[in-house]
């Protein structure tokens, strides 16, 4: 306790030391249960530890049961100068040849020589149908910079050189659906460059409505013409149509031309044709009737000026057979090509098994599996020190910081000491790599063993492993080689094998096995000792933790309440022994009166 007194001053007795000394007797089981705790702190600390190094395994093995891990394959090309090319798990090994016709380009455009300082005049610029308002004060900069700033909507960047007075506009991806299309009434004048082509529209002067009847006009059909299509599309009127249906066939049927019927705020009939390079042409035969009805007679007129660019395709011909990508990267027969220039050049390309990443990868599962087992018996073989039990404030009080280091390394050592939990976890994973995998084919490899893989090893004189190493695996790396390079498939399914049977581990390979018997062994440790995030009463230690903590704070009320009756009763003795003195005091000043 806290609290400051004076004592003995009447009694001349040091009750302080006196009450101290009893409370420390009284205090050896609130000590013990300290002790107790922080042994199961330390226990759980370790458990942690470990189950770190199985959540690691767990990881490798779900990768080692994945077939991709072992479909890598080594692709090379026999000019870099026109492709270089890399390969995947669903390539096939073999030789093909490959010859660029054209790179794929992205959509370029470039203004004429600009001069003067600012744009001088407000206006409106669309890149691709993203309006950029532009004010007369702006310099060719600032225009550069907005429309950079919508290039995430436009697809399409400007570069300003203030040198050469020129804007360079380019699209963000390459390919012949990459485009770049300018608009505005001002778009030739600011820019400095010639239209190639117009958006053509057209609009009456009818007046119409999406509810306006067309029942006049039933039996008649219209037809539109549009370059690039094989045949026109025609369009019927009967009885019940009405505008807003006309509208609705002839967008459906449309969809995919880029070509888009719709009303305007006059309620004209608009025909929208956002691809410059095509023409749309109405025909109803001699008959104009349907033409007069929607405004469409003599109407044809021209839109806003525009420039339009398009890119260009990658075209290629892999082992003879032509195609064309919108990338100068994309992927043939499971092999990623990147062509680097177009010509008559042909470069021969070759896939092989990739042996090494192949080896590398299992070569590192196996390291993961003997740090995890040399780490779980390294603690089950922990000496228990016995007499060294943890220490308590009063005796650190008492100790240099290196001795209270050494106290307590072997104090925490043995803590999981043949713990059954983890003698069980070692037993079942041993088992898992040693069984032979059913399920296989006659003559398939069924065992570690089979590719290299073994607890002991005997190359020529020498020989690695033995029970001392309990249960470590050494690679014989020639074989293992040998084997993923002449029957790579058997090796996959040595790993990767799962009969998808759930009370038997017979026909599941050694990864599968791995990976069950790792996320057994985590789920029990978990349930032991919980996670850095787990609630205290969701888990066994955890439990017994708030159990300590219940009977510590018991035992330091009654201690402390103790205490107290002690210090009351001291303290009542001293009024007592106060009051017989000032009495004995005053019988002698009366006597020797």
């Amino acid at each position: 306790m806290s609290t400051l007194r004076v004592t003995g001053l009447a009694s001349g007795m040091d009750y302080e030391s006196m009450i101290k000394q009893i409370m420390d007797a009284q205090r050896v089981p609130l000590d013990k249960l300290n002790q107790k705790k922080q042994i199961n702190q330390w226990k759980q600390d370790d458990y942690r530890a470990i189950n770190n190094k199985v959540l690691d395994f767990k990881n490798a093995a779900f990768d080692m049961k994945l077939q991709s891990a072992y479909l890598t394959k080594t692709a090379s090309s026999s000019n870099t100068n026109v492709a270089t090319v890399t390969g995947t798990g669903t390539a096939i090994e073999g030789s093909y040849t490959l010859q660029v016709e054209q790179l794929a380009k992205t959509a370029t455009l470039k203004s004429g020589t600009l001069t003067g300082a600012t744009i001088g005049k407000d206006t409106t610029i669309t890149v691709n149908g993203v309006d950029i308002e532009v004010k007369s004060a702006d310099t060719y900069q600032d225009l550069a910079n907005k429309i950079n700033a919508e290039s995430v909507k436009t697809g399409v960047k400007v570069a300003y050189d203030t040198t050469l007075k020129t804007m360079f506009f380019s699209s963000t991806k390459t390919g012949a659906a990459a485009d770049i299309d300018l608009r505005g009434a001002d778009v030739t004048s600011i820019l400095g460059v010639a239209t190639n082509g117009t958006a053509t529209t057209t609009t009456g002067n009818v007046k119409l409505a999406a509810d306006t009847s067309l029942a006049s006009l039933a039996g008649k059909s219209i037809s539109l013409t549009i370059d690039g299509q094989a045949a026109p599309f025609k369009f019927d009127i009967t009885s019940t149509t009405t505008v807003g249906d006309l509208m609705s066939k002839m967008n459906d049927s449309l969809k995919n031309t880029g070509v888009s019927v719709s009303l305007n705020k006059d309620g004209n009939l608009i025909i929208d044709n956002p691809v410059k390079s095509k023409t749309v042409d109405f025909t109803t035969g001699s008959d104009t009737t349907v033409l007069d009805a929607l405004g469409l007679t003599g109407a044809i007129s021209k839109d806003a000026a525009s420039v339009y660019q398009t890119g260009q395709n990658a075209k290629v011909k892999f082992n003879g057979v032509e195609g064309e990508y919108d990338s100068n990267t994309f992927t043939i027969a499971g092999l990623s090509i990147t062509a680097k220039s177009e010509g008559t050049d042909v470069t021969n390309i070759g896939v092989t098994q990739d042996v090494d990443s192949v080896f590398n990868k299992i070569k590192s599962f196996v390291d993961k599996y003997n740090d995890l087992i040399s780490s779980i018996n390294s603690e089950l073989s922990e000496e228990k020190y016995r007499d060294y039990a943890p220490l308590t404030d009063a005796q650190k009080k008492e100790m240099t910081d290196d001795q209270i280091k050494q106290w307590e390394d072997k104090a925490k050592s043995g803590m999981l000491a043949n713990d059954s939990v983890l003698t069980s976890s070692l037993y079942s994973m041993r088992q898992a790599l040693s069984s032979s995998i059913s399920g296989l084919a006659s003559g398939q490899l069924k065992n570690l063993s089979d590719i290299g893989i073994s607890s002991s090893l005997i190359s020529g004189t020498s020989v690695s492993g033995s029970y001392l190493d309990k249960g470590k695996l050494y690679i014989d790396e020639t074989k293992l080689k040998q084997m993923i390079s002449e029957k790579p498939d058997e090796v996959m399914a040595l790993f990767t094998a799962d009969d998808k049977d759930s009370k038997t581990t017979a026909g599941d390979g050694v990864a599968t096995r791995l990976y069950n018997q790792a996320s057994s062994i985590f789920s029990q440790i978990v349930d032991k000792a919980g996670t850095s995030t787990s609630v205290k009463n969701t888990y066994v230690l955890g439990k017994e933790s708030l159990e300590y903590d219940k009977q510590i704070s018991a035992l330091q009320t009654r201690l402390d309440d103790m205490e107290t009756r002690y210090y009351n009763q001291f303290t009542q003795m001293e009024t007592y022994i106060s009051q017989m003195n000032s009495r004995s005091s005053s019988l002698a000043s009366l006597l020797g009166s």
